[in-house]
């Protein structure tokens, strides 16, 4: 373990990116995940007892258990990790948290360095209990090994049935509770004398709740809102005018009046976008979200409904061109856009109006 003492926040609440983030957003989320939870009224079998969360390597990186806790952190190991990183902090250090989250409690790991950035996300929580050594305590590599097997152990031995978020939303993975049996810690645990003696699955019911707090990641709050404004909307936005200036281009440098303005030119920024974000984010072919739809350029007579409803299909076009689509006599003057935003329920549709005798090429309604 390399330790250090860099600089530490001045104030870490400030650093918060979020503008609309409160108390009372960080622990509605908190709310909605122990929603999940056995509260003595459920059926057991459904429901965990409690819900344990294991970044970095005590837990192989996975990205189900990241993923809850960038949830209930609003996405503190993406905003925040560069800026860590950056004052001199190592990776093992700054990903070293356990969280167990039971129905009326919760119990945090973590070592003096993180716990500084932690605090303010979840210090109001209610019933939240940190493990933490002191500065001095942490510099000896075995005692801080020696805490946190130890504190995991405690924290966790009243749980039969625990819950961990395996997979992310945007990679499904078929759960196997012996992988969990391959993590770091879980393995420390299972060391006679060391851990709780024997295989943590067999002294625990370790159960997959992946699908539930999928669920859960799409309710919106306030935070979730400010997130698809900046971020989605805005990138949305420049791939919409992107494609808007692929039209305009294609038809000024043409002598022909439409030129060679084909609808997979005018599609291509839009279906770009939608790939690399699906790509980095979600996955298509793991979704199993019946609501999924895809952008789209149509021309002319392609506009059909038809055609449209296979489009929402997959990621087809006809690739027809102004000439080819008309209706009547008359050349194609119009054409259908829908942009799709690949990580969130932003998308937008207009009918846009080729108008060749003005200076702006095309009109938007």
């Amino acid at each position: 373990m390399s330790f250090n003492r860099p600089k530490r926040p001045s104030s870490a609440r400030r650093n918060i990116k979020h503008e609309t983030f409160s108390n009372f957003v960080s622990g509605s989320r908190l709310r909605h995940v122990q929603s999940l939870l056995n509260d003595g009224t459920k059926a057991t079998e459904d429901y965990p007892d409690a819900i344990l969360c294991i970044t970095g390597i005590d837990s192989r990186y996975n990205d189900g258990t990241l993923e809850l806790i960038n949830y209930l952190l609003f996405g503190f190991f993406e905003i925040r990790k560069a800026e860590l990183e950056g004052s001199g902090f190592d990776e093992e250090i700054i990903d070293d948290v356990l969280i167990l989250i039971q129905r009326d409690k919760v119990d945090v790991y973590c070592n003096p360095i993180n716990y500084h950035y932690l605090l303010p996300y979840v210090s109001h929580w209610r019933n939240v209990f940190f493990h933490c050594l002191t500065d001095t305590e942490y510099e000896d590599e075995e005692v801080a090994e020696d805490f946190k097997i130890s504190t995991f152990v405690s924290i966790i031995k009243d749980c039969n049935k625990i819950g961990i978020p395996y997979s992310n939303s945007g990679h499904r993975q078929k759960f196997d509770a012996m992988l969990i049996e391959k993590w770091p810690i879980i393995q420390v645990y299972g060391v006679e004398g060391v851990g709780g003696g024997g295989f943590f699955t067999m002294r625990h019911d370790v159960v997959d709740i992946s699908s539930s707090c999928h669920q859960i990641y799409e309710y919106m709050d306030p935070v979730a809102l400010e997130t698809l404004i900046i971020e989605q909307v805005t990138k949305l936005d420049r791939q919409w005018q992107t494609m808007l200036s692929v039209v305009s281009v294609t038809i000024s440098n043409s002598s022909a009046m439409y030129g060679t303005l084909t609808e997979d030119k005018v599609f291509e920024p839009l279906r770009s976008f939608y790939l690399h974000g699906r790509v980095s984010g979600l996955n298509c072919e793991d979704s199993t979200d019946k609501c999924i739809c895809y952008p789209f350029v149509l021309f002319g007579k392609n506009t059909i409904k038809q055609n449209i409803q296979e489009t929402q299909k997959g990621l087809s076009s006809p690739n027809s061109d102004l000439k080819s689509t008309c209706v009547g006599k008359i050349g194609a003057n119009f054409m259908i856009c829908k942009a799709v935003s690949p990580r969130g329920p932003v998308m937008c549709a207009r009918t846009y109006f080729f108008m060749p005798n003005f200076i702006n090429p095309f009109q938007g309604l």
